[in-house]
């Protein structure tokens, strides 16, 4: 504690360190909650108990908070205790921590970005990657919310799903500890109400303001929504005050700019916010202004008026009635905080059952809506991101810098907006169907919709400024010819030592987990597949191929909806189902219900009933002679059936790991034979099964795209 932060730690801090994280932490607001949800663990990981600790930690905070501070946090801690290198730091859209699940990591997002993810339905993620971000965040991981109290609809979300994993059970133990702060208002000397006229509310925010604000302090205005903050914060300006507006619908690079700002101390101005500054961020003003809100979240803002005590004649909170009205007895409490508390929002909600657990792990219909367990229909959000024209298929997707995250209500009249479609990977015109929770759309940069200084601004018709990839962004992709036998026999070589790296599995798991592995891509043999490597030209080899060879490979076939791993499930024999399941699901997109991609009929994946393979031969010995396919099996056979029994027998947690094994050995493998290309070599698509093939952005802080086959 003092190596990471130059401070002693509390009692109650050095206790979690001793004893373990419980389930309920209660404490003051300001009583270091942040440091106690990660450096006990961390200790407790790294020194004290690492065999009894998980090895991962999910950081959750509320819905509207932004997380970079903390991030940037964490980050500087790790640096001072020498463990950078060894504990990885992700936000939790950034797929680069998949990659290592043997890895000691720290997870830090938002809680629609985490619960989506543990329901099998990220928001913003991929649908082939849902089934391995489950997995990981199911398994050997410590979640950690933060105030509790901020979560609606997740609170209930996440008891359910801890008590669902301590029912069905997990491959590696995994707890949660929520945290809250006291129900009681911080010490500020001076609580005072203001009266503001609903007919000309901006303007009286805008006198009130002026006339609380203490030259050569900071004061903050915490506003219940981004449109009120960002009138207020217009409204100021116009009236000549030096003002930062904070919300979290700004681009990456415009709220790290933002927040840098922020954290300057010693500034004579006002700071405009909605909801932002309620968790994750540690700034403190002379003066604060809060509308009317729910109990958790006075207490939360309040602790950021005279948070440090650096004014020791005290601060002052002012508070006023929103136009849209307030709860009285939150307004009551205020008028007289020693009288009885107001208890925290307790309203029914929606309980998550097993049968809705087991139902999402089928990922055939990615349009399930979670969003009910996760938050209020007015918290409904997408990503956007802007670009010069219509978008071309060979560019990139968007990276995390920028996207946007707005409003889904704001989206739905919205037009030049443009969405990847899900079976071919094309751009195209969004339609409603497509504005989903968490979806990601493109919108033309020349019709406006947002301002560097105001975030997402829907009215605007200013051009938006499109993001250009970073200088020094590298183009990846397999450099030399692969043979089939030699891409089975290295991935099941990474999927052993990747459970010797990962211990506790049973015998006959770990088995099948090493055996799919060495037989996952053996539908490559399909001559669809084996003319597609060949397409693009190039001195290539006799015998069947896993990869070509950059710039040769195109990732384009005559049959569109190819899936190989299809195939491959059809070669591995009858009576190893779960070989089978982790076979044909080692991309995502063959696993529970298995149905025809688009208008494809009479194929099924691109796949014919009745094609013909050629006979295999593995350096193992074994072989595996020609045949006719026969499709029947996921259409009117038993496929379904089977996969569900093992998804219940097993557990829904247990079998979505032994997937992620399967994968996280094909990506190794895959990545022995990348390497940096010319950005114009070949045609930029969906990689050999790596999630950071994916077009966009790469992992561990260095832009990367990808290049070579469709998946």
């Amino acid at each position: 504690m003092r190596t990471a932060t130059g401070h002693a730690p509390y009692p109650y801090q050095a206790r979690l360190a001793a004893e373990g994280l419980p389930e309920l932490l209660s404490a003051p607001t300001g009583a270091g909650k942040s440091v106690a949800g990660v450096l006990p663990w961390l200790y407790r990981r790294l020194v004290a108990a690492p065999q009894s600790t998980p090895r991962r930690l999910v950081y959750v905070l509320p819905q509207h908070s932004l997380h970079d501070q903390l991030i940037e946090q964490i980050g500087q801690w790790l640096d001072r205790l020498g463990c950078a290198d060894e504990v990885g730091l992700h936000p939790i859209t950034d797929g680069g921590w998949r990659r290592h699940p043997e890895r000691t990591a720290i997870l830090v997002g938002t809680h629609d970005l985490m619960l989506s993810r543990a329901l099998m339905r990220g928001f913003g993620d991929a649908t082939e990657m849902a089934p391995v971000s489950y997995a990981l965040l199911h398994t050997d991981t410590q979640w950690v919310f933060d105030e509790m109290d901020l979560l609606g609809p997740a609170l209930a979300a996440s008891v359910e799903l801890q008590r669902l994993r301590d029912e069905v059970g997990t491959p590696s133990p995994t707890s949660t500890m929520w945290m809250s702060s006291d129900a009681s208002l911080p010490s500020v000397r001076r609580i005072t109400r203001l009266d503001v006229d609903p007919a000309n509310y901006i303007d009286g925010l805008v006198g009130a303001l002026t006339a609380a604000h203490v030259p050569g302090t900071q004061t903050i205005a915490v506003l219940n929504t981004v449109e009120r903050a960002r009138a207020l914060y217009a409204a100021l300006r116009e009236a000549g005050r030096d003002v930062l507006l904070i919300h979290p619908r700004f681009r990456a690079a415009d709220r790290r700019r933002l927040l840098s700002e922020l954290g300057e101390t010693g500034h004579d101005r006002i700071v405009v916010s909605a909801q932002a500054l309620e968790a994750g961020i540690d700034v403190s003003s002379r003066t604060l202004l809060t509308e009317l809100a729910s109990v958790s979240s006075i207490v939360q803002r309040a602790g950021r008026c005279n948070r440090y005590g650096e004014h020791p004649e005290g601060g002052d909170l002012l508070w006023c009635e929103p136009p849209t009205g307030g709860d009285p007895d939150v307004a009551r409490w205020l008028l007289d905080p020693d009288g009885p508390p107001v208890r925290p929002d307790t309203a029914p909600r929606e309980v998550l059952r097993l049968q809705d657990l087991l139902e999402l792990f089928d990922t055939a219909d990615p349009d399930t809506d979670v969003s009910r367990w996760i938050c209020d229909a007015a918290d409904l959000t997408m990503m956007v991101a802007w670009r010069d024209g219509e978008p071309s298929d060979a560019d990139p997707g968007p990276g995390r810098d920028e996207l946007c995250q707005v409003p889904l209500a704001d989206l739905q009249q919205r037009d030049h907006a443009w969405v990847r479609d899900r079976l071919d990977g094309r751009w195209r015109q969004a339609v409603a169907g497509d504005l989903q929770p968490g979806a990601t759309v493109l919108l033309e940069a020349e019709h406006g919709g947002y301002l560097p200084d105001e975030g997402w601004a829907p009215q605007s018709r200013t051009p938006v400024t499109a993001l250009a990839l970073p200088a020094g962004t590298q183009t990846f992709a397999c450099t030399k010819w692969v043979s089939l036998d030699q891409h089975l026999m290295e991935t099941e070589e990474e999927a052993r030592l990747l459970l010797d790296a990962l211990p506790g599995l049973p015998a006959e798991q770990r088995e099948a987990v090493a055996r799919a592995a060495r037989y996952h891509d053996l539908g490559k043999c399909h001559e669809v597949f084996q003319e597609m490597l060949r397409a693009g030209g190039g001195d290539f080899p006799d015998g069947l191929l896993a990869k070509s060879a950059a710039p040769y490979n195109t990732g384009r076939s005559r049959r569109p909806h190819f899936r190989h791993e299809l195939v491959s499930a059809l070669i591995v024999p009858d009576g190893q189902p779960l070989i089978n399941y982790l076979v044909a699901a080692h991309h995502g997109k063959v696993r529970i219900t298995v149905r025809p991609a688009g208008e494809e009929a009479p194929l099924l994946m691109g796949v014919r009933n009745g094609d013909r393979i050629p006979p295999i031969e593995l350096s193992t010995g074994e072989r595996f002679p020609a045949q006719s396919l026969q499709t029947d099996v996921f259409t009117v056979g038993p496929w379904t059936e089977r996969a569900k029994t093992l998804r219940d027998d097993l557990g829904p947690f247990r079998l979505a790991y032994l997937e992620t094994l399967v994968r996280v050995a094909d990506w190794r493998s895959s990545a022995r034979h990348d390497g940096p290309v010319s950005p114009g070599d070949g045609e930029l698509g969906r990689g050999a099964g790596d999630d950071c093939r994916l077009p966009g952005r790469g992992v561990g802080g260095q832009d990367e795209i990808r290049r070579g086959e469709r998946a």
